[in-house]
């Protein structure tokens, strides 16, 4: 099977005054159609400079991307890359990034708008994304009225509007409660099942990686080992002692252990 998108011995670099930070050192992934992977790391490990060059929101600064079996060589850079990102990609944040002044099928629907889609078409998309997202009953609600779950369906919703090839989502149950998290990620399941949804999703928490169908884990800008599951849901316990081993790795790499 093709892989959706892979990507090939990735670095990124950042200016600090006179000294260059490598954020990500040679990072090879991929991704195949209906597969929900998961990236696992701590704070500063390099999960969201990686998600948003799988975006094309940056550019590497050296690697490979290949999109539907195609090498891409102007992945991260305009204007091909805003074309990736409305044929190929939807995004999903911890942080909604909704227009609060907006109702919720005004913030579903924009993608659409600003494409122009016809009004006809933008209605019953709209409409049905909003029913699989379980928030069907809220489409007329101002978006400032709904709790932080209905918050985050609505941009699922959002994200979904233009059918994307990859879903992206950036730890999209961290600002939420457990039960409202394990109904987040029930939404990304049933993607998944029903649709083949292809989803990337980053997360630091071991009990939300336990849902995807691979883990990578990332530790300072390099993934130092790989969970598979076999049947149903992963194991926690395995996941974390996956991510402590990650850990330590870097360290050992880096002469802080032994």
């Amino acid at each position: 099977m093709t892989n959706i998108i892979e990507m090939k011995d990735i670095h990124k670099f950042y200016k600090n005054g006179n000294e260059t930070l490598e954020a990500l050192k040679g990072i090879s992934l991929s991704l195949k159609k209906g597969e929900l992977l998961a990236i696992m790391g701590s704070s500063g490990s390099g999960k969201s400079t990686l998600l948003h060059i799988i975006g094309a929101m940056d550019v590497a600064d050296k690697g490979e991307i290949y999109l539907n079996g195609i090498l891409e060589k102007n992945y991260g850079t305009e204007p091909r890359a805003t074309k990736i990102r409305y044929e190929n990609i939807g995004f999903i944040f911890q942080d909604f990034k909704l227009i609060h002044d907006f109702t919720v099928e005004e913030n579903v629907s924009l993608p659409l708008i600003l494409t122009g889609e016809k009004s006809k078409e933008i209605i019953k998309r709209t409409k049905e994304i909003l029913d699989m997202a379980g928030i069907g009953d809220k489409g007329k609600n101002p978006v400032s009225s709904l709790s932080g779950g209905q918050k985050q369906r609505v941009a699922i919703a959002r994200a979904l509007i233009n059918n994307p090839k990859i879903l992206l989502a950036d730890e999209p149950t961290g600002n939420l409660d457990c039960n409202t998290a394990y109904e987040i990620m029930q939404i990304f399941l049933d993607l998944k099942e029903k649709e083949g949804q292809s989803t990337i999703l980053v997360t630091h928490d071991p009990a939300i990686a336990s849902y995807a169908d691979r883990i990578l884990f990332l530790q300072d800008g390099r993934i130092y080992g790989e969970y598979e599951k076999q049947e149903g849901k992963g194991d926690v316990d395995g996941i974390l002692d996956g991510f402590r081993e990650a850990q330590k790795a870097a360290k050992i790499e880096k002469g802080l252990t032994k």
